[in-house]
């Protein structure tokens, strides 16, 4: 804190690597439209606070996109405390968590010679992003590499996919002094993550028995998880698609073992928006289409940008209308889309 009092403002702790090198160069790539039905843009009223207007509707559009390049950073002396890296006077917060002060002596101080950071600072506050940005991450460092995880909003599933995923899963470290550090920036959906998903997708598949009892694929029910995104007539809907012949899907009360096995390769996954979107990415078929209700004051197209990338998966989406206490989606309206996607997909 008295480096940071006199040394100005805090400057991000990348800035200060020893060394940076690409794990992957910058890359373009071709993408196809998003699946929607005339006037659908139109209904949009504004974006994710998390997103930009322009970039959302060029996702839709589809066409040539540039993926950022992935990148380690060598980090030498670095202090570990609570959610927060701190080297001099630069700082970042990977974990999640309020800034924390200790007596001496109050957490063991731990000390590493070399380490791996397999935490973000989206991925530690999100679950959408835990799996599709954290979970790859772990996957980066070479074999036998000490491994540092710190501390993730809390979330019952995420032990019972790390096992069922072949990954890591450790106590996160509250306190440290590591000599050298590497950090990675990774959250484009460039081609070694899109092999990092591939790797993640067979892990599943090997540890995973098949219960699907779907005809046409499943949904992902919602409902009042996470920050509310209400869809006032999800029974309706949910009706709907059971006579269609989906399996409707409650990742709150089930195991991430229930769910991939009830979702695994699904050639549709419905939902409306959000985190709980991630429940299918490692499970669904290899050519899913992902279609997605959207709230109309808040477009999102972050599982656009994954199923671009993987294998020939396909999204599609529609805009519901506002209403008192969240938003409705019409039946026929999404009936509409997903004959549509059935066209397309034909």
């Amino acid at each position: 804190m008295l480096k940071r009092m006199t040394g100005g403002k805090a400057v991000d702790i990348r800035t200060q690597a020893s060394k940076t090198w690409a794990l992957c160069p910058a890359e373009e790539a071709h993408t196809p439209p998003a699946i929607h039905l005339p006037g659908e843009i139109d209904r949009i009223q504004s974006v994710s606070p998390w997103r930009m207007h322009d970039a959302e509707l060029s996702s839709i559009r589809g066409g040539l996109v540039c993926h950022a390049s992935s990148e380690a950073h060598l980090l030498e002396d670095v202090e570990l405390a609570g959610a927060f890296l701190y080297k001099g006077a630069a700082v970042s917060q990977p974990g999640f968590g309020e800034r924390q002060w200790w007596l001496p002596g109050a957490i063991p101080l731990e000390h590493y010679a070399e380490s791996h950071l397999i935490t973000s600072q989206m991925g530690s506050h999100f679950f959408g992003t835990l799996l599709l940005d954290d979970y790859p991450l772990a996957l980066l460092p070479p074999e036998g590499a000490h491994l540092v995880q710190m501390c993730t909003q809390p979330s019952r599933h995420n032990a019972q996919y790390r096992e069922l995923l072949e990954l890591p899963m450790s106590p996160p470290v509250q306190r440290a002094r590591i000599d050298r550090l590497i950090v990675y920036t990774d959250f484009a959906q460039n081609s070694l993550k899109v092999k990092r998903y591939e790797v993640l997708r067979a892990a599943l598949r090997k540890n995973c028995p098949r219960t699907a009892t779907f005809r046409a694929g499943v949904y992902l029910r919602r409902g009042r998880s996470g920050e509310l995104r209400l869809l006032e007539n999800e029974a309706q809907i949910e009706e709907m698609l059971a006579g269609m012949g989906f399996d409707i899907v409650d990742p709150m009360v089930l195991t991430a073992s229930e769910i991939s096995s009830r979702t695994l390769d699904a050639p549709l996954v419905i939902s409306v928006e959000g985190s709980h979107l991630s429940h299918a990415i490692f499970s669904a078929s290899d050519t899913a289409t992902f279609v997605v209700m959207q709230p109309p004051d808040r477009l999102c197209m972050t599982y656009k940008e994954y199923t671009d990338q993987v294998g020939g998966m396909r999204f599609a989406f529609l805009v519901g209308d506002r209403s008192a206490h969240g938003f409705r989606v019409e039946p026929g309206h999404l009936k509409r889309l997903l004959d549509m996607v059935a066209a397309v997909n034909r």
